[in-house]
């Protein structure tokens, strides 16, 4: 029975200092914590693709060989995507694009640069396991496309 007091009460300390240490993460960190691949990505209202019509569902149509690309972002404040295994042509670089990273203030916003153009996504999930972000995307009649990707480890 000792024992078992023993077991119970190490495996609380463990559990409690477990959870402390990921309440501490700041944004960067999870961020920053493990590569990030597309596991969604939607329109909303759906978003006219030549060839495919409007789409909602733009993770469906995706071609596989960019469903595995890698996202890695760095605590310094760089970041790359990555060819995974399913490359799109077999001479094609394993690093697709590379750049810079930066959070707003209130960290609800990333911007990437990769010195031609930047992409700000609103944050709209960000945890140890999903990050889900939003950007808009705006045709030339001023419409608006809501388009959130989600990303897992």
């Amino acid at each position: 029975m000792k024992k078992f007091v023993v077991v119970i009460t190490a495996l609380t300390l463990v559990s409690i200092f477990a959870c402390k240490k990921d309440e501490n993460l700041t944004k960067t960190d999870l961020l920053c914590s493990q590569p990030w691949i597309l596991s969604s990505s939607v329109f909303s209202p759906p978003y006219p693709i030549e060839g495919f019509g409007a789409i909602a569902d733009y993770y469906a149509i995706l071609a596989p060989c960019r469903k595995d690309d890698i996202w890695n972002f760095t605590n310094n404040g760089d970041y790359t995507i990555e060819d995974a295994t399913n490359k799109c042509a077999p001479n094609d670089p394993t690093v697709l694009e590379f750049g810079s990273w930066i959070f707003n203030s209130d960290e609800t916003v990333v911007t990437t640069n990769n010195g031609y153009y930047y992409n700000e996504y609103n944050v709209i999930e960000l945890t140890t396991q999903t990050l889900q972000v939003r950007t808009a995307l705006i045709d030339t009649l001023d419409n608006v496309y809501n388009w959130t990707e989600t990303y897992a480890h």
